[in-house]
């Protein structure tokens, strides 16, 4: 019997014994989720997914005639949580982290799935979806670079162009982002979490608390205060100055 509440759930991934340790782990450890179907391919799951409306689905990103992010292409919306199952560790990376998307590694460990599932339940509780569409950009960027930042809050997401950050400032173990248009987002994570996303040769760690976008740099006061787009300041330490000055310079040339 089908109950309201239950998370229907399509499990993907081309290979039967890992789908099969999926479903089985699934059944035994993720109470009130139900599966709905397994598929092997992109072109079975886009149409279980059409047929059954799941609120998740795992999705194994190699797969072969069409991998998991030509499956999210075929869809104008996304209105499913996704997890990307994938033994390869190097889609494990930024553009996974920055675009704010659940990821396990094979082989699967049960921690890590049942971690997963309780992060989706939040997100359906609070009636949210991963930026997915943040994801196939940074993942597409021929350059390496992310394109969109997402932050995470308590309401769900929101999406930022790093070209559009003036400044970012640590408040405690939070950031907060100065943004064009004098907004200011507030993320729960730490300034060095984000240090290591943006690109490097746009933004410069200037202080303790304080990376700057270069791009928004309007001058520079004797008394170590760097001046920024939309009247912003930045304080300047004595560690950081030579690595600002030497740009600063540059640009003047």
């Amino acid at each position: 019997m089908k109950l309201e509440n239950n998370i229907t759930t399509i499990v993907v991934d081309d290979e039967k014994p890992s789908r099969d340790t999926l479903a089985n782990y699934l059944t035994e450890f993720c109470p009130n989720l139900e599966i709905v179907a397994t598929c092997k391919s992109a072109k079975e799951a886009y149409k279980a997914i059409l047929e059954h409306c799941p609120k998740l689905v795992f999705l194994d990103i190699e797969m072969p005639k069409g991998n998991g992010f030509d499956l999210l292409r075929m869809f104008k919306t996304i209105d499913f949580n996704v997890v990307f199952v994938t033994a390869f560790s190097e889609y494990a990376a930024n553009a996974f982290r920055v675009s704010a998307t659940d990821f396990i590694l094979k082989p699967v460990k049960v921690s890590e799935l049942t971690e997963a599932v309780n992060k989706v339940r939040e997100n359906l509780k609070n009636k949210s979806f991963q930026n997915l569409a943040a994801l196939l950009e940074n993942i597409e960027s021929p350059s390496g670079l992310i394109k969109k930042l997402v932050i995470p809050n308590q309401k769900g997401f929101i999406t930022l162009d790093p070209a559009d950050i003036i400044m970012c400032e640590a408040n405690g173990y939070c950031t907060t982002f100065f943004v064009v248009g004098k907004k200011r987002v507030s993320s729960s994570y730490h300034l060095k979490y984000y240090e290591e996303f943006l690109p490097p040769k746009q933004f410069l760690r200037v202080h303790n608390s304080n990376i700057v976008n270069l791009k928004h740099v309007a001058g520079y006061t004797h008394q170590g205060e760097i001046i920024l787009s939309e009247n912003l300041r930045s304080p300047l330490s004595k560690t950081f100055k030579p690595g600002f000055i030497q740009f600063y310079k540059n640009r003047k040339l």
